[in-house]
């Protein structure tokens, strides 16, 4: 991320390939010596819109693509934002996880 002021204004850039890099870090999927394993999967959230019952996420994955996810809570009379905010950061590591599962099925290199 960079930071400069022109003026009175701070403008920020942040480098997709430091995200990049960071999502690589965090994502991987083990194998231990006991035979357990373990999958790690990581994403940035670059934002989140509520219109109430719904929520917009933003999200930047591990190849530096910015997808969006949308989810709906039912029950409008008791809508929590945390809980539709689950429900689309589980939606959108679900989609994530098909797409490493088809690139991977039809033998194509993840692009990192």
């Amino acid at each position: 991320m960079a930071k400069y002021k022109v003026g009175d204004k701070l403008i920020i850039i942040e480098s997709e390939n430091e995200d990049i890099k960071k999502l690589k870090e965090i994502t991987g999927l083990n194998l231990s010596k006991d035979n357990y394993s373990r999958l790690s999967l990581g994403i940035k959230v670059l934002g989140v819109e509520y219109d109430r019952p719904n929520v917009i996420l933003t999200y930047r994955n591990i190849t530096g693509d910015m997808k969006k996810v949308f989810a709906v809570c039912r029950d409008i009379q008791n809508f929590n934002e945390e809980k539709v905010l689950e429900k689309a950061l589980l939606k959108a590591f679900q989609e994530e996880i098909i797409n490493l599962n088809v690139t991977k099925n039809q033998g194509l290199e993840l692009r990192y």
